[in-house]
């Protein structure tokens, strides 16, 4: 007699499993495009169709934190509940939404599997045997070679388009208006006449008149000017001091690649959770920049180059960069009408009232422009 088997599947006989779920988008726009959403939406489905059991309160999710650093707000959160025993089986849309770097996804992978908690990708190689597990390995190490390689791929695409000649920035300086392409025109910037005539006023304030940035929002705020974006009615001083330093509005060049995002040596903000690594900037040597040198003017040369001079004077002059406190700083004024940075007694008087003679320091803050 021929020996009987059950061909019952035993898939139809396992008991469903208590499931978790993690999804994470970086950016604002990927927000923007609901991803997140997509992604649980995938991962809903498969848990119905494996059997298991998803409730909307082990649905866990990060937006807007990058994947290079591993503490977030909810994947802490999961992790910390994972040890309780709450949940069986753990899902992803996949691997690099835990994060983007092999060894950190499997930090957390094997902290899982450590407990009794299964781990499921919906797009990756869910290892069951040695030689899966290899080969898991061999696609996270490559998956994260690929993601390096499509960043390059952008930075060198941009990096030609800007050598070509080619605007490839869609946010247009105070002054100017962003053009789109056309059949018949590149993108391009076009000066806004109502925009370019702050910039001037602006300019001629501190190159001729020698006022100070703060003097300058005083004075915008004052006529119910308010900055580009609206956000707010006065201006702060870095917007001004950038829109200062703009070599657009005398030489028609704007330039890209001027910087690079690092790791900031001293955050300002140490909090326990960054959205991104790099919160700091370096500026890279100048011979790196990439022009574009399409750009209309709107000031001469001679008015840029005299702002500029202006607000080394500032830089210099600043109360912060003083050596010793004065007690009648920035109060004191030559008969010329320029402010005084300092005043040293250079000898006592030897008259009745006993009073000292004192002598302006050379060090001014000249007018650069001042008539003779």
């Amino acid at each position: 007699m021929s020996p009987t088997f059950d061909n019952t599947n035993s898939e139809q006989n396992k008991q469903p499993l208590i499931a978790a779920a993690y999804a994470r988008v970086s950016t604002g726009r990927q927000e923007n495009e609901e991803t997140i959403e997509s992604q649980l939406d995938e991962i809903r489905r498969t848990a119905l169709e494996d059997g298991n059991i998803l409730k909307e309160e082990d649905i866990f999710y990060d937006e807007g934190y990058t994947g290079e650093l591993l503490p977030r707000p909810a994947l802490d959160n999961l992790r910390d509940i994972a040890k309780s025993g709450r949940f069986q089986i753990f899902y992803v849309y996949d691997r690099g939404r835990i994060a983007r770097l092999f060894y950190m996804q499997e930090i957390v992978i094997e902290e899982f599997a450590e407990i009794g908690i299964r781990f499921k990708s919906l797009h990756d190689i869910n290892a069951t045997t040695a030689e899966e597990k290899v080969l898991q390995s061999m696609q996270g190490v490559f998956a994260e070679y690929e993601r390096v390689k499509i960043a390059e791929r952008m930075r060198r695409g941009k990096l030609y388009k800007t050598r070509s000649g080619i605007l490839i920035n869609g946010r247009a300086p105070y002054g100017y208006n962003y053009v789109k392409k056309t059949d018949s025109a590149p993108t391009h910037f076009e000066i806004n006449e109502d925009e370019a005539k702050i910039v001037r006023m602006v300019f001629e304030w501190v190159g001729n008149e020698g006022i100070s940035v703060y003097e300058v929002i005083r004075r915008l705020y004052d006529m119910g000017i308010p900055p580009k974006n609206k956000k707010g009615d006065q201006w702060v001083r870095s917007s001004i001091v950038r829109m200062l330093q703009c070599e657009a509005y005398a030489k028609g060049v704007v330039h890209y690649f001027k910087s690079e995002a690092i790791v900031a040596k001293n955050p300002i903000k140490n909090t326990k959770y960054k959205r991104v690594k790099r919160t700091s900037r370096k500026t890279r040597p100048r011979d790196e920049w990439v022009g574009y040198d399409k750009v209309p003017t709107i000031i001469s040369i001679d008015l840029h180059e005299r702002v500029q001079a202006a607000l080394q004077r500032y830089k210099k002059y600043a109360p912060r960069n003083k050596k010793y406190p004065y007690l009648l700083a920035g109060m004191i004024f030559c008969e010329c009408g320029n402010l005084v940075s300092e005043m040293v007694v250079i000898k006592q008087a030897t008259t009745t009232t006993d009073a000292p003679i004192v002598s302006i320091d050379s060090r001014l803050r000249e007018n650069a422009n001042r008539p003779e």
